[in-house]
């Protein structure tokens, strides 16, 4: 049975089941979920029981929160690591069984791996999962009916001649620690890239903004007329919902964020338009992340 550590927001774990479900696949065997990550951090909540994903629902899902849990070994290896290779030794020689993710980018190792491995990593590409797309497609939807609210926007969505999603994060990226890796988009980004979609589309569409702070999406929005404007007001504490309404825009002008990457890529249609941030991450954060795997090829930078 392949194994694999869940941790962080929604969208952190969609790309961790996605990469371990694809390699299970590939060997025919069963997933199994280590949940030790949400008791070391329980800010955090197991998410993927709110969409259709199988293993949900069954025991393999059990959570291994206790010390013995591959997740909280491998922070302790992590923290050894460093430890030795500040002291100058040799590096510890890992289990073949145990894989913890090298580096941001694709491994081209990780279709290598047998099928009773234990993964830790945030598997940030469609490389990882692209033979099961339509299974994910299935799998990444809300197991219940939207809210109210969200069906209103969802209704307002269905409405527009051109509905375009836009994402703009704030929340835990104004944290110290997390601005100095991830950074802040702000208003030129936006500028240039909603330019460079009506350029493409010939016309202004309609702008319906997913943010977790909606005082700093409209200052960072000032420049845009407020009747293209359609704020949405989601349920924080059903980010599913949210995801969801950004996956049924006909475009996306994403964030630095898994959230918006996953609503985009939920959006089946093959004439979408996708723009992305190239700067994911600050330049100090690049320094250690190459992401040239981050974005599907179709998707536009800016």
């Amino acid at each position: 049975m392949i194994t694999v550590s869940l941790f962080g927001g929604l969208g952190n774990q969609m790309f961790q089941y996605a990469a371990a479900k694809a390699l299970a696949d590939h060997h025919g065997v069963g997933l199994g979920f280590d949940l030790g990550g949400f008791r070391a951090h329980p800010d955090r909540a197991f998410l993927l029981s709110r969409l259709c994903v199988p293993e949900s629902e069954t025991a393999q899902a059990a959570a291994l929160t206790n010390s013995r849990s591959y997740f909280f070994r491998s922070r302790r290896r992590e923290r050894v690591s460093r430890l030795m290779a500040y002291l100058g030794l040799p590096a510890l020689r890992s289990s073949s069984d145990n894989y913890r993710e090298p580096h941001f980018h694709f491994d081209e190792a990780f279709a290598g791996l047998g099928s009773d491995a234990n993964l830790f990593g945030y598997f940030q590409s469609e490389r990882y999962f692209g033979a099961i797309e339509s299974q994910l497609r299935n799998y990444f939807v809300p197991r219940d009916p939207l809210g109210a609210a969200a069906q209103a926007t969802a209704d307002s969505i269905a409405r527009s001649d051109l509905p375009v999603s836009l994402h703009i994060r704030r929340g835990d990226y104004m944290q110290p620690g997390t601005a100095a890796v991830h950074g802040l988009l702000g208003e030129a980004y936006y500028r240039r890239g909603l330019a460079l979609l009506e350029n493409r589309l010939g016309r202004a569409p309609d702008l319906f903004v997913f943010s977790d702070d909606r005082n700093a999406a409209a200052q960072v929005l000032k420049f845009v007329p407020l009747a293209r404007l359609t704020y949405v007001d989601g349920d924080p504490d059903k980010p599913w919902e949210d995801m969801t309404l950004i996956a049924r825009c006909r475009h996306h002008v994403i964030a630095n964020s898994s959230f918006s990457w996953w609503g985009a890529w939920l959006n089946p249609s093959s004439d979408k338009i996708v723009i992305a941030p190239r700067a994911w991450f600050t330049p100090k954060g690049l320094l250690t992340r190459n992401t040239k795997d981050l974005y599907p090829s179709a998707w536009m930078l800016v």
